[in-house]
């Protein structure tokens, strides 16, 4: 599944098209809320609505509708990488490593396809009505807020992947940075990463 910025990148991508009758700023934190299970340590069933077509998106509030559309991209992110399986692992490690640093390489990759990143970065200054409907705590909330803020604002960077102590243990973390430096150049990483985000429309 995707990292916070290919979520936001998708999701400004489609949003004219598709959710363009849906406040913007709300739809794009619910895309962004569902990882917050990982530093909340709740279920992922808890914030990672059913399946929904982008039809049934489009009725729903703009929080939730978010929510739907991350789950909806990361549907469609595993079918892409199982598609592309073989290409990738005869050149990379097939472990949860490898999977993790994919993750925030592709934000890398991506990371220069907008250049509105400081206006996006705002957006999360405050919290959501919705999002403290879930019953998780106040300073997660702002924790995680101003995570995504920080993280949104600049191209990913090796630091970054500290976040990932939230929920794994420091052996791995120090795994996927290990992957993350040394397959950073890998061409066919990159082609199957940008294309995602190039050709995501078609996915729809």
């Amino acid at each position: 599944m995707p990292w916070p910025a290919t979520h936001i990148l998708i999701a400004e991508k489609i949003f004219d098209k598709h959710f363009y009758h849906l406040d913007r700023r709300a739809f794009l934190i619910g895309t962004s809320f569902p990882d917050i299970r990982y530093p909340a340590h709740v279920d992922r069933d808890r914030t990672h609505p059913v399946l929904k077509t982008i039809r049934e998106m489009q009725a729903q509030t703009p929080f939730t509708a978010g929510m739907s559309f991350h789950s909806f991209v990361d549907h469609l992110w595993n079918q892409t990488m199982r598609a592309n399986h073989v290409q990738l692992f005869s050149e990379l490690p097939h472990d949860r490593a490898m999977i993790h640093a994919m993750k925030v390489l592709q934000d890398r990759f991506l990371y220069e396809k907008s250049g509105n990143w400081d206006q996006i970065s705002h957006l999360f200054q405050a919290i959501l009505t919705e999002e403290r409907a879930f019953g998780i705590g106040v300073e997660i909330l702002q924790q995680w807020h101003a995570m995504l803020a920080h993280y949104l604002s600049k191209p990913p960077e090796l630091s970054d992947l500290e976040m990932l102590k939230f929920s794994l243990s420091d052996a791995l973390v120090d795994k996927i940075c290990q992957n993350y430096e040394t397959y950073g150049d890998n061409q066919t990483l990159y082609r199957v990463s940008v294309r995602f985000y190039e050709q995501f429309d078609d996915l729809i």
